[in-house]
């Protein structure tokens, strides 16, 4: 007799494979069988196009040492890829939570629902009649994307999972949840996932800040290659350098610290009665030496780190000592095994998250192989049967052609239009005349389809035309509107007729002396733009510090087609990033958002900025330019825009001003992306009343 069913769950990080293998256990606990942590050989993020080839080279390994035919397996997918929206139900008949929820999945996730893949889970607190509903989704490309690696390595998931719901599985099947707020802290490569959970729900937010920054400032401070900083951040707490490695690091432990807070904050603002009591600190990059106390200090709670299972047997495991070691790498595949376990006749695990992302596709694409052999024996009796049919239907057919003649066959249209008007000539059998009926038919059929399929393409053309005319008249006034927010120099500067004048303005104004930090002046050195359908799509950040953020409303429009436009622009005066703030940034939501114009500018994020001296490619202050989502952006080329990355800005130390000679190297450079929706500004009263 076959025992009770095992499950792996597999967590393919930027860094390593993680895998675990579970069966149900005594007393509610789960047996350990084994488990695989397989790292690759370069982080996926720093691949290049050698990414695919390390995926497959760790699923290959992993297979080469484990049979899993007779397991089922659970996948991970990365947190910063799926949306997680969370909202109160009001008390309904049970029966009636599907429609609402639908409801509340078609208001709250940004895209069609036809393109994504989504469930939800119900949270509720025992005798209360609150229920809270969470909804989970993820692009359908993206989904499919990640799968294609397991595909070609004949993996066959039951179900798909985002990192933040497995590691809370994880935690609630360990019982280390209660009534109070825990902040799970899940640190991997690239991003970290914040988990505020209790025994009842979850809440859940991704930061776009991992590992690799703390690595990149090793390689900036240091002169490093990627690898060998790297490993100089793996062994700090050794190295004889250890308080210049933390010296270098210190702007990443604090940026760390504030977008904590700063998430915190929020949770804190929408859950008045949260009590928040500790952090579990989980992931590879959480063993960096002196985070833990780093983050306790700075946040005022204290730090754990689990060491040990509480409802796990790792008596069958070989090298059980290493899987505590490693325990807290291993808490996602960990809850990934255990979703998989719930779905088992031989155990039912209580409070798990037991949405699936598993496209149902794919989920009918394993149903049907696991069925086939079933099928095999069924499917030759009917091709017997069927074969029998069919020669009794052929003999039969053939009796009635030789009795009725042969088939007209096809008719062309002209011949078909001679017959509709002159009618068959002759008179041949019934048959064969309704025979040729048809085959009129059929002419005139096809050659209305074969119209019909040019007038859409000749429509599609011409929609594109009427497209292009309209975003090309669109631009100049989009480009005035840019030119019209612009600070308006001092009188002397904007009087000046050539360069002698100009100099002379700088030099003798009414005002006294305009040395170069007290022009109000900025130039526009570059300006380009990018099409989508839906620039929401665009994931502006504003990361440059010390400048507030935007607080307009936004009107609502589901029409959100236009461009996104990164500009480079160069100041002289002295105040810098508020100068720019106060005037450019600002009068870009007032000129740029008037009614009858035709588009409006939606977001305006300030993304770089740095002095001219110090930039050659990064700026020397805070920020990164916006980063397109997974898919890429939007199609390019449209309207004047075009789907191209900025080139990187060469300037070097020493530039000098071309028309007054004076250094240009304490200039204040910055980056400016702003989106520009091609429909009219709603009118006030309408903003007013959403």
């Amino acid at each position: 007799m076959a025992g009770p069913a095992a499950v792996w769950g597999i967590d393919l990080g930027r860094c390593a494979l993680k895998a675990i293998r579970l069966r149900p256990g005594a007393d509610g606990q789960v047996d350990v069988l084994a488990f695989e942590y397989i790292e690759h050989s370069t982080m996926l993020s720093q691949a290049e196009g050698n990414r695919h080839a390390l995926i497959m080279e760790a699923l290959e390994k992993f297979l080469s040492r484990n049979d899993i035919s007779k397991d089922k397996i659970v996948v991970a997918v990365p947190g910063q890829h799926t949306l997680s929206r969370f909202s109160k139900l009001p008390p309904v008949d049970a029966k009636k939570i599907p429609d609402i929820v639908r409801y509340e999945a078609d208001q709250q996730i940004p895209f069609d629902l036809d393109e994504v893949i989504w469930d939800f889970q119900t949270f509720q607190e025992e005798d209360s009649p609150d229920i809270e509903v969470g909804i989970f989704a993820m692009k359908r490309e993206l989904i499919h994307e990640y799968l294609i690696p397991f595909e070609q390595a004949g993996i066959e998931p039951v179900a798909v999972q985002s990192t933040p719901l497995a590691l809370y599985n994880a935690m609630r099947f360990e019982q280390r949840l209660d009534e109070h707020a825990s902040i799970l802290l899940d640190l991997g490569a690239e991003n970290t996932d914040l988990i505020v959970a209790t025994k009842h729900g979850l809440w859940t937010r991704t930061i776009p800040l991992g590992g690799n920054k703390f690595t990149d400032a090793l390689v900036k401070g240091f002169k490093l290659s990627f690898p060998k900083a790297e490993n100089l951040k793996r062994t700090a707490a050794s190295s004889k350098y250890a308080r210049q490695v933390f010296q270098a690091m210190r702007p990443v432990f604090s940026e760390l610290v504030q977008e904590l807070s700063r998430s915190l904050g929020f949770y804190r603002s929408t859950h008045r009665e949260a009590d928040l009591k500790r952090i579990v600190g989980m992931g590879d990059a959480f063993a960096l030496p002196g985070l833990q106390k780093y983050l306790q200090q700075n946040l005022q709670m204290p730090v754990e780190r689990p060491t040990t299972f509480k409802m796990a047997n790792l008596s069958e495991a070989r090298n059980a000592s290493e899987l505590n070691d490693q325990l807290p790498s291993f808490l996602v595949s960990y809850g990934l095994a255990l979703q998989g376990l719930d779905q088992t006749k031989s155990m039912a695990i209580e409070g798990l998250v037991k949405s699936n992302l598993l496209p149902p596709e794919v989920v009918r694409q394993v149903i049907w192989r696991k069925k086939k052999p079933f099928f095999v024996a069924s499917a030759a009796c009917l091709a017997l049967a069927a074969g029998i049919v069919w020669f009794r239907y052929n003999a039969d057919m053939g009796a009635l052609q030789a009795n009725a003649g042969q088939s007209p066959g096809m008719v062309n249209v002209a011949r078909a239009e001679q017959i509709l008007k002159n009618g068959i000539p002759g008179s041949p059998p019934k048959r064969e005349q309704a025979s040729l009926w048809l085959a009129v038919a059929q002419s005139f059929s096809n050659e209305t389809s074969k119209y019909s399929r040019e007038g859409i393409v000749e429509k599609e053309t011409a929609e594109e035309l009427i497209e292009l005319q309209r975003n090309k008249s669109v631009w100049p006034r989009i480009l005035q509107s840019i030119h019209a927010a612009l600070p308006r120099p001092q009188d002397a500067l904007c009087n000046a007729k050539d360069c002698m004048e100009y100099m002379s303005a700088t030099s003798d104004s009414k005002d006294g002396p305009l040395s170069r930090e007290k022009r109000r002046q900025i130039f526009i050195e570059s300006l380009f733009s990018q099409y989508s359908d839906d620039v929401s799509e665009f994931d502006l950040l504003d990361e440059v510090e010390g400048v507030p953020r935007d607080t307009v409303e936004d009107p609502d429009t589901s029409d959100k087609k236009g461009f996104l436009v990164t500009i480079r622009c160069r100041t002289p005066h002295a105040d810098q990033l508020r100068f720019v703030s106060d005037t450019f940034k600002a009068s870009l939501r007032t000129e740029c958002r008037k009614v009858g114009a035709g588009f409006y500018v939606d977001r305006v994020v300030l993304t770089k900025g740095g002095l001219y001296s110090t930039k050659s490619g990064s700026s020397s202050g805070s920020g990164k330019s916006g980063r397109s989502p997974g898919r890429g952006g939007g199609r390019g080329g449209r309207g004047g825009g075009r789907k191209s990355t900025p080139p990187p800005t060469t300037s070097k130390p020493g530039m000098i001003d071309p028309v007054t000679d004076e250094s240009m190297d304490e200039d204040w450079v910055f980056e400016l992306q702003f989106d520009v929706l091609l429909h009219d500004y709603p009118a006030p009263e309408k903003e007013t009343e959403s």
